[in-house]
């Protein structure tokens, strides 16, 4: 009778695992939603550290020797028929502290033209000057340059032989072209082939299930444990991050070795990854990884099959781009974003590239890319230049979620997706004061949010003053458990906003159609919503205004919205649609206390006490701005002043033109139509203005006696100045204003505001 019970060894080895193996899942990407979700992490992750030891001397530092050439502000600088060719520009630092086995050198140049022929330029070269052995040397032409009049890095991998010797960087500069070098540098120890290696093992480990987690930081990050803290996840630290690569063997077939000399086959490794279940390894560390422990086969290698930028993406493009989903391109410098979302895209074996929109065939082909991904889709990661790469992005209706540092993706986006918000505290009362709202940008930049914007939460001074904190409303998918962190954590006078200028970086004039900028607008609106976002600020280049149709679509297509910014500096208040508020930034990237408080200063200047004024200011967080700056700041204004939050601002500005203060909510009253507010405002309707909407001349009916009035616009900033008006001649020109919204204040025995439009 025992023996029917009996339970085959292999039924038995099911049933362990199954106890005792944490459960895998996979990514999830479901239409309609903007990035995909990944499996629940390990309630314990492996913590490792994954940083570059780089060694930098500026050319013009006293490091470096010069055999021909000059100081030019931040660089060392040749010209021809100026300065002596055939000499050695820069040479130096002999650093005997490079530690023996492989190193890669860096050079950072620009040329002012790019074109005009392809000759050689200058000879770089890594020399070990206690034996006077060259270890590497590369001649550069012109047209290895990609852009005219900009820093490019180079890189030459050497090899030293051994510890204490003294190592010279060398740049002979030939006498052909205009030549200035930035730096000189020295990435140690084989640390840039770790980077790329360990963000493929945790691309490859996590995407099952998120159980590798990195710390990269540098000055602006928030610390090895504070996100695992925050989050209430567990964590050990290996004693050696190569013992992972053990520990995760079985689930890691091979390696693609990428080819130095052409440094964006990186890029394609890292698309392949994935599939082929490789790690992204370097020659260098070939021999290590193919031997005992870790015994990885070489399943591909690039070496050698590549002889330009171009030719790598147009192969990623042709032959591999069909059969990827388009709803995603990452773009990713090799040469600079070694690990950080490299394990994101690893993960998701997306498409990564890294093509200029201002160089030729690179700009073609980027368009190829741009032109078949459908509507919402995005670009991750980052671009060569900000302005070019948004706007290029922007043409095609699709939004950036700048990305490029962000270090564990793959686990934020496994996080439970609740998102506990908090209601919008109580407005303050409307009276006749300057109301200034304070905004930290850069929230649409995940790297920001991860990093930075977590360190400056812990400031002392937050929740010490108002002030707007810009998120990302791709947060929902990308990183939900740090928004839901942020949202319980944040005081009453922390009001968390949209960053530009939606759900990703957008310049929304620039969209190609109207449909796409009203999908773009009504997918921000459900993010938002979600998200618990009341304010956008919405960039079209850092000094951009909104153009018509773009508030009008957001006014349409966003009605939960209390209002928006624009980056034109002083371009005052205006309404679409009658319903929403879009309100110029009064400064919109302030860097330091003083300009706060000169551009509140410039923006106050002529209020006379008798109406609202409303100023905003936006500062950006790079220049170690923080809660602290806006406290002093607001401690330094007296007491014409209130500071408010984005959302009660625009709440006031709401109140003060007649629009309802929280639209979108069952509870709003209907606000009433224009021609009926002037005497609304009023109270008794005895007096009225007319024709309202008016062209040229606006009639002020029932005066009784002379009166004097002031035009203002919906900032507080008179308009028309002051001018009497008899009740037989009640008649004010307004023929030179621009087309909008104004008020008008006549004051007699009493004092009285009305509202009208010129057409």
């Amino acid at each position: 009778m025992i023996s029917s019970f009996r339970i085959n060894g292999v039924m038995l080895l099911c049933l362990l695992q199954m106890i005792v193996v944490p459960s895998m899942g996979q990514i999830k990407w479901p239409a309609g939603q903007l990035l995909p979700s990944f499996p629940e992490p390990a309630k314990t992750q492996d913590l490792i550290y994954l940083r570059e030891a780089t060694s930098r001397w500026e050319a013009e530092g006293s490091s470096l020797g010069h055999g021909t050439g000059r100081l030019e502000g931040d660089g060392w600088l040749c010209q021809t028929s100026i300065d002596e060719p055939n000499r050695h520009m820069v040479y130096g630092p002999y650093d005997t502290s490079v530690p023996a086995g492989p190193n890669v050198a860096e050079f950072r140049l620009k040329v002012d033209n790019n074109t005009a022929n392809n000759d050689s330029i200058v000879d770089l070269d890594v020399r070990n000057a206690t034996t006077g052995q060259t270890l590497a040397k590369r001649t550069l032409t012109r047209r290895q340059f990609p852009v005219a009049s900009d820093y490019t890095n180079f890189t030459l991998p050497f090899t030293m032989p051994a510890a204490n010797q003294s190592l010279e960087l060398r740049v002979f500069w030939r006498g052909t072209s205009y030549t200035k070098v930035d730096w000189v540098g020295l990435q140690q120890n084989q640390t840039s082939a770790e980077m790329y290696l360990f963000a493929s093992l945790k691309g490859i480990v996590n995407k099952k299930q998120p159980r590798i987690f990195s710390y990269e930081g540098d000055a602006f990050a928030e610390g090895p444990y504070t996100w695992l803290e925050s989050l209430g996840v567990s964590w050990s630290e290996p004693a050696d991050k190569w013992d992972l690569i053990t520990k995760y063997r079985n689930e890691v077939s091979g390696l693609i070795v990428y080819d130095p000399a052409q440094i964006h086959t990186v890029n394609l490794a890292t698309l392949l990854a994935k599939d082929k279940k490789a790690l992204i390894a370097s020659p260098d560390l070939v021999s290590r990884l193919t031997a005992s422990p870790y015994n990885l086969p070489v399943l591909l290698d690039l070496r050698g099959q590549f002889s330009s930028k171009l030719q790598v993406y147009q192969t990623i493009y042709t032959k591999y781009w069909p059969k990827l989903d388009h709803r995603l391109l990452i773009g990713l410098n090799p040469d600079a974003h070694k690990s950080a979302l490299r394990e994101y895209a690893t993960a998701l074996g997306a498409a990564v590239i890294w093509l200029d929109p201002k160089v030729a065939g690179e700009s073609e082909l980027l368009n190829s890319f741009l032109a078949s991904m459908p509507a919402g889709s995005n670009v991750m990661g980052w671009w060569p230049e900000e302005q070019p790469g948004v706007e290029r992005a922007s043409s095609y209706g699709i939004a950036t979620i700048a990305s490029d540092y962000a270090t564990n993706l793959t686990m934020h986006s496994g996080m439970p997706r609740k998102i506990n918000t908090k209601p919008i505290p109580p407005k303050p009362v409307l009276q006749n004061k300057i109301y200034v709202a304070f905004i930290l940008s850069d929230g649409d930049n995940l790297q920001y949010v991860e990093h930075l914007m977590r360190k400056l939460w812990n400031n002392p001074d937050r929740g010490s003053v108002p002030m707007g904190w810009t998120l990302s409303p791709a947060m929902l998918d990308a990183m939900p458990g740090a928004l839901n962190y942020y949202w319980q954590t944040a005081t009453a006078n922390d009001n968390l906003i949209s960053g530009p200028s939606g759900y990703g970086y957008a310049y929304p004039n620039s969209f190609p159609d109207q449909n796409s900028l009203n999908q773009f607008v009504a997918k921000t609106e459900e993010y938002n919503r979600r998200a618990g976002f009341r304010v956008v600020t919405v960039w079209n280049t850092i000094t951009g205004g909104i153009n018509e149709n773009v508030g009008q679509s957001f006014a349409e297509k966003a009605p939960s919205l209390l209002g928006l910014t624009g980056q034109n500096t002083g371009g005052g208040l205006t309404i679409y649609k009658q319903s929403l508020p879009g309100m110029a930034l009064s400064c919109n990237y302030c860097t330091n206390e003083q300009a706060m408080k000169d551009h509140i200063a410039s923006a106050s200047a002529g209020w006379d006490g008798n109406s609202p004024r409303f100023v905003i200011i936006q500062a950006q967080p790079w220049t170690d701005v923080k809660p602290s700056n806006f406290k002093n700041v607001a401690t330094s204004l007296n007491t014409d002043y209130v500071v408010v939050r984005p959302d009660h601002i625009f709440q006031l500005i709401r109140e003060a033109n007649g629009l309802p203060i929280n639209p979108g909510s069952k509870s709003t009253v209907a606000r009433t139509d224009v021609a009926s507010e002037s005497k609304a405002l009023v109270g008794r309707g005895e007096i009225g203005l007319y024709p309202n909407p008016a062209s040229s001349e606006l009639t002020i009916t029932g005066i009784a006696e002379n009166a004097e009035v002031t035009v203002y616009d919906l900032t507080g900033k008179v308009m028309v100045s002051t001018t009497r008006i008899a009740p037989n001649q009640p008649v004010l020109n307004v023929k030179n204003l621009k087309p909008g919204t104004y008020l008008l204040k006549a004051e007699g025995k009493e004092s009285k505001v009305f509202k009208f439009v010129k057409e």
